[in-house]
């Protein structure tokens, strides 16, 4: 999921068909991942819809957004909801009312390439951080609380220091193992990315591991040595999660500049405590994204630290 709710606006969701939808435009296509994505409105908010089918033409399109496509809805989170098309196969995602930061997501920008020291993640990516608003997070705390999604938990650790809960992402529909697409939360809400994380988190991330990596077996008969157990940096939300993703699916998120081991998170801070506080952290950025944004303003006003963070536009 990722991006958040907005403010305190309840999530609005489709009550029986695609028709419902009103399409402004198509953000983007990801004909390899038979994804598109579409900007509209449902009930007058603002809404990201993502579909999922074999091929997309700009006719296929059309001819799913009428009201004798019926959906049945397979969960909603706050403003996050999932239906299954009763026509073509096709697997719905909406997001209402979306945010500027779920259209940037789905939209496609070119990307660039972020040297983040510690000194410009202070100046730059914290004080982003900060800004964002607590009900961004809604749809985690329903997690974590069991206000929502809670059928779809398939381990638990219930301690407030070092526990979690794991559960099946929405990237994955369960039906091909080799796919398989898991995503732990942690329970406290203090670790909102690597760089808050020190040698005092390690029982914390030892456990996500070992725990995770466990539960995935029992419930799907996936052993350690077939997922890759990775970290985001930047993550689509601030809340510490973990993804556990088998080693033969084809999902996003996994390429250097994004995804970090969460073995290697471990060892880096055993053998360096303070590691994630004082390395320099590459990672990717889409010119639309408004972390992106917000270095672009400080190397505006002359920041020192986003002259080398950015390639320079000339």
């Amino acid at each position: 999921m990722g991006g958040g709710g907005v403010g305190a606006a309840a999530g609005v969701e489709l009550s029986a068909n695609l028709g419902e939808f009103r399409l402004e435009k198509v953000l983007s296509k990801d004909e390899a991942g038979k994804k598109v994505y579409l900007l509209g409105e449902v009930g007058g908010a603002r809404a990201v819809l993502k579909l999922e089918r074999a091929g997309w033409s700009d006719a296929a399109i059309s001819g799913l957004l009428v009201p004798s496509t019926a959906v049945d809805k397979s969960f909603s989170n706050d403003v996050y909801s999932k239906y299954s098309a009763e026509r073509g196969g096709v697997v719905a995602d909406l997001t209402c009312p979306a945010t500027d930061k779920h259209v940037s997501k789905a939209t496609h920008h070119p990307m660039v390439l972020v040297e983040e020291t510690a000194e410009g993640y202070a100046a730059v990516t914290r004080p982003f951080i900060e800004a964002i608003p607590p009900s961004r997070l809604q749809w985690v705390y329903n997690i974590l609380e069991k206000k929502a999604e809670a059928e779809r938990l398939i381990y638990e650790d219930a301690d407030a220091e070092v526990g979690f809960v794991l559960m099946p992402d929405l990237k994955w529909d369960g039906a091909d193992s080799n796919a398989c697409y898991c995503l732990a939360i942690v329970h406290r809400h203090d670790v909102r990315s690597l760089r808050d994380l020190t040698a005092a988190h390690l029982p914390m991330l030892r456990g996500v591991l070992e725990k995770g990596r466990q539960a995935v077996e029992v419930k799907y008969g996936i052993p350690a040595d077939k997922l890759r157990v990775f970290v985001h940096y930047q993550p689509s939300y601030y809340h510490f999660h973990v993804h556990f993703v088998h080693v033969e699916a084809h999902a996003g998120g996994q390429a250097i500049g994004k995804a970090h081991l969460l073995s290697d998170v471990i060892t880096n801070l055993e053998l360096c405590p303070g590691y994630y506080q004082r390395a320099t952290l590459a990672y990717t950025l889409s010119e639309g994204d408004p972390l992106y944004n917000a270095w672009e303003a400080h190397r505006s006003a002359g920041g020192a630290e986003q002259q080398a963070a950015l390639p320079r536009k000339d």
